[in-house]
């Protein structure tokens, strides 16, 4: 983890947001407070706006309105999270977790923890999205597999070729115009369409 983070705290209570405030000044001074808010309302927007490192987060209990906002920025902008919560049901922890909650703390806000919890948060949200670029990648290799397939599907029917001439086809056309050849056969099926 890189040095002096940009930090974002939300914590309903006054308190409970001044402790957070302290054990990050203690525990992390190289870190910078940037915004604290009493409640998630827009947190995709305040993250947008703020540009945090990472948040953390400290609720009784994960209400279903916190989980869909941090959904919405996870989606949007997504950052590392760090969420203390008195609640230590299992269902609390899966939500949260799904939701984006990269480190879930159960009555745990100490000072001393502030620093290492981070640095878990982060590497946890790394991980994520690493592993999320991966299937996104997938999935768009499969998607252009599959348009490859229908544009050979289409030429074997209409050009009467083989398999192997109707890639060879496509092949040689994305050669001549410097396109992939998924670029090529989207554009055969959009011109069968059209």
């Amino acid at each position: 983890m890189r040095d002096g983070l940009k930090v974002l705290l939300i914590s309903p209570s006054r308190r409970r947001l001044d402790s957070l405030m302290t054990a990050l000044a203690e525990s992390a001074p190289e870190h910078h407070l940037i915004g604290r808010l009493d409640r998630a309302i827009d947190l995709p927007a305040w993250v947008e706006e703020l540009q945090p490192d990472a948040i953390i987060m400290d609720t009784e209990s994960p209400s279903r309105d916190t989980l869909e906002q941090v959904v919405a920025m996870s989606e949007k902008t997504p950052r590392p999270i760090v969420m203390f919560s008195q609640d230590e049901s299992r269902d609390a922890m899966r939500r949260a977790v799904s939701a984006g909650v990269a480190a879930y703390v159960v009555n745990g806000l100490d000072s001393e923890r502030i620093q290492p919890l981070l640095q878990l948060a982060q590497v946890r949200f790394e991980a994520w999205q690493a592993l999320r670029e991966e299937t996104l990648r997938a999935r768009q290799e499969l998607h252009e597999h599959k348009q490859v397939e229908q544009a050979k599907r289409y030429l074997m029917k209409v050009e009467k070729l083989s398999e192997e001439a109707a890639y060879q086809a496509l092949r040689r056309e994305a050669m001549v115009q410097r396109k992939r050849i998924a670029d090529v056969a989207r554009v055969v099926m959009e011109m069968a369409k059209g």
